[in-house]
């Protein structure tokens, strides 16, 4: 009886703990999920209708980040906003996963340093870590294309973002680390979204704000628009 015992309750830590990363798309439209790794695997390039969800099959040590497209072709070559290609014209918001720093946790942020293009949320099963969310929905200091949608903080104007999100020059974000011409806007939007690079006071830049959170849970969703306002933990 002990022995059994010990299985269910193990069997019970395992699910509790059950490492997944699963995106719920509850935007109006449909949206392409690209991703960059620097470890590990990932599904991507994965399509995810309107009120659908698709669990991205990560490796249990994957490090990297998704980038949101929208209105994008059936093959998703070409999108309004975000898609395959970092040219600072087609603005995307982007969720940061790292599983591989701290085996059995996960650290996840959300960051504007492309722009915005979609609302986020990312939370654990355990209620305990904290949810970060991020929704603007109207007053961009520099509108993007579609609707609601702003470019890098690091751009000064839509122009100035032709030649990347972070410009060597047109008011890019100081030495590609601090503030941007419009970083206030989004720091005071997005409350814990990195407005730029070194938000999380790297190299001392400040307002070293609460962009990034380390959970103890790896069963992760991120929710693509969902209908909440900006979280605000400190």
């Amino acid at each position: 009886m002990a022995i059994l015992s010990a299985l269910v309750l193990a069997t019970i830590v395992t699910v509790a703990r059950a490492q997944s990363l699963t995106v719920v798309n509850k935007c109006s439209e449909s949206v392409f999920l690209y991703t960059s790794t620097s470890y590990g695997s990932i599904d991507t390039n994965v399509n995810i209708a309107e009120g659908q969800s698709a669990n991205l099959g990560i490796s249990s040590n994957w490090d990297g980040a998704i980038n949101v497209g929208t209105g994008c072709n059936s093959g998703g070559t070409t999108c309004t906003t975000g898609g395959p290609t970092w040219d600072g014209n087609t603005p995307f918001s982007r969720a940061e996963f790292n599983f591989y720093a701290i085996p059995g946790s996960v650290t996840y942020d959300i960051s504007l340093i492309y722009g915005y293009n979609v609302g986020m949320e990312i939370s654990s099963a355990d209620a305990s870590c904290d949810a970060f969310a991020c929704t603007i929905s109207s007053g961009c200091p520099v509108p993007g294309p579609g609707s609601d949608t702003c470019y890098s903080p690091c751009c000064s104007s839509a122009s100035a973002c032709s030649g990347g999100a972070l410009p060597s020059g047109g008011g890019g974000c100081v030495n590609n680390e601090g503030p941007g011409p419009n970083s206030p806007f989004y720091y005071d939007t997005c409350y814990n979204a990195y407005a730029f690079p070194d938000n999380d006071g790297a190299n001392g830049y400040v307002p070293a704000d609460f962009v990034v959170y380390t959970c103890p849970n790896t069963d992760i969703t991120l929710t693509l628009c969902p209908g909440i306002p900006s979280t605000h933990y400190t």
